[in-house]
């Protein structure tokens, strides 16, 4: 059975991207447009990981991934961090994880997404 990927971002143009990288590559993509919807996917859908916008509507990324890492049901599942903000890991982490003792995210994609990239962290991933 082909392992789950859920996206989560507000940009269809991202989403379609990424599900279609997806499913050539033999993932099943599930997508939500921001992390309310995100998270009920996460816990109902169980995906084996999540790509994972910052800045959306509703429920930010950085407040769907402290939910996340703060739930039993979801904490152990791997996030890769998308972000069009330029990358700084070390500041990345801060922000989602400051204050809160939780975990550095599994990676980080800048926008747009470069498909050899993403594979290459998925696959290290699962």
């Amino acid at each position: 059975m082909a392992k789950k990927i859920l996206i989560v971002d507000d940009e269809p143009e991202q989403i379609d991207f990424a599900s279609t990288l997806l499913e050539e590559n033999g993932y099943m993509p599930i997508s939500a447009m921001d992390g309310v919807e995100g998270m009920k996917k996460a816990k109902t859908e169980n995906p084996d990981l999540i790509l994972l916008d910052i800045l959306m509507p509703e429920k930010s990324g950085i407040g769907m991934y402290q939910d996340l890492k703060n739930s039993e049901e979801t904490k152990n599942i791997p996030v890769i961090i998308i972000t069009g903000v330029a990358r700084n890991e070390h500041c990345g982490s801060l922000i989602l994880t400051q204050g809160k003792n939780l975990p550095a995210p599994d990676g980080y994609i800048e926008k747009p997404m470069n498909p050899d990239i993403v594979l290459e962290l998925i696959n290290g991933l699962l």
